[in-house]
């Protein structure tokens, strides 16, 4: 596995490159405040590490070609693993965020760490030998837990998962897996796959809102992650602590939709529903739409970001029907004609935001810079 250690200038360097995709060595000189021959050396030592590419492009005029640096792909990956209350999604992911090659897993027995960390190690080993990865590529696997953590960040509240009531996640999983394990919580992994490689990825500063098994979200900062004091920022369900009445979560509408006769057991169920030709789908858009714009308002005016964005486990086409709902007039409402109002976004990532985020937090530390440029 790897064990790449880059400086904090050349993290900015391949924060640039990432917010422009392609950059110059003059470019990332002005940017940075350097000389270009600091920012030369930079440069060069990532190349050697073989995480930028230097392509030539003529200048049409006398004097040196122009030579643009891009992040190379395939310099880093990592896997990523995320939970539905009856599959498992495992994914290979480089650092730019991009799935190679994922597998769903049906869950029989939620209990048995034994029998999901076989399926995880049974994935990583396929992908080394599919793609012909080189092991030190390889930065760690990333699990996107489905509660929120307790003190100490070990153990979650395991609402949606009582198998994993009590269990010391890191010793559990550390112990049975060979690579480096990093945990967040479902909905921050989410938030963090759309800054990596969604709706996010140009913005310094967003929230996100997770509709799952339950009501999250997360906040990036200044392009980096908030967790707060135990790692649970984001817990935006709070204003409906009350799981047998209505409120706009994903097992609420699992429920009603049941209720209504559908045949809904887990969010794969949802994709081909359609909600002019589902009346109480329709129904409960409009009511979840109805029940988040004021918490949402409260949010945009605390925290003043670029945006809101909306994702989580549902399709992408009934985010957008929240989205449109929720994107109205009555949206900061009071002083909407005064203030700036955050824009209201949808993942691009849908429900593979899971994975991609929990992948990526194996290279949070690494390749991503301190600050904001």
């Amino acid at each position: 596995m790897t064990k790449i250690e880059l400086s904090k200038s050349e993290r900015l360097v391949l924060e640039i490159i990432r917010r422009s995709q392609i950059s110059t060595r003059i470019e990332i000189a002005k940017i940075l405040g350097f000389s270009t021959v600091q920012a030369t050396k930079l440069t060069k030592g990532l190349l050697e590490k073989k995480l930028i590419l230097e392509n030539v492009t003529p200048s049409g005029a006398r004097g040196q070609p122009t030579k643009n640096i891009s992040l190379n792909p395939d310099g880093l990956y990592a896997i990523g693993v995320s939970f539905t209350a009856e599959h498992i999604e495992i994914g290979l992911v480089n650092w730019l965020g991009i799935i190679k090659s994922n597998t769903t897993v049906k869950l029989k027995k939620m209990h048995s760490l034994e029998a999901l960390c076989h399926s995880i190690e049974e994935f990583v080993e396929n992908a080394i030998k599919n793609h012909r990865l080189a092991k030190r590529k390889l930065c760690g696997i990333g699990i996107s837990l489905p509660g929120d953590f307790l003190k100490g960040r070990r153990k979650i509240n395991a609402v949606y998962f009582p198998e994993m009531e009590d269990v010391d996640l890191l010793d559990a999983f550390s112990s049975r897996l060979h690579y480096p394990v990093f945990f967040e919580n479902d909905a921050t992994s989410a938030t963090w796959g759309e800054f990596v490689a969604g709706a996010g990825r140009k913005l310094n500063h967003f929230l996100f809102i997770h509709i799952g098994h339950g009501i999250g979200g997360g906040v990036i900062i200044d392009r980096r992650i908030y967790r707060g004091t135990n790692g649970n920022a984001g817990a935006f369900g709070a204003p409906f602590p009350d799981l047998s009445k209505a409120r706009p979560s994903g097992t609420d509408l699992l429920k009603h939709l049941q209720e209504a006769g559908e045949k809904t057991n887990d969010f794969v169920d949802l994709r081909t529903l359609t909600i002019e030709g589902c009346a109480p789908l329709e129904t409960w858009i409009n009511n979840a739409s109805q029940q988040l714009i004021k918490p949402l308002t409260v949010l945009a005016r605390a925290f003043d970001p670029d945006a809101v964005i909306i994702g989580g486990r549902l399709p992408i086409h009934l985010l957008e029907a929240i989205a449109k709902g929720v994107n109205t007039e009555a949206f900061c409402q009071a002083d909407r004609n005064r203030l700036p109002v955050p824009d209201i976004l949808v993942t691009e990532l849908g429900d593979l935001g899971g994975v991609i985020g929990a992948a990526s937090l194996c290279l949070e530390n690494i390749v991503f810079a301190d600050k904001t440029i």
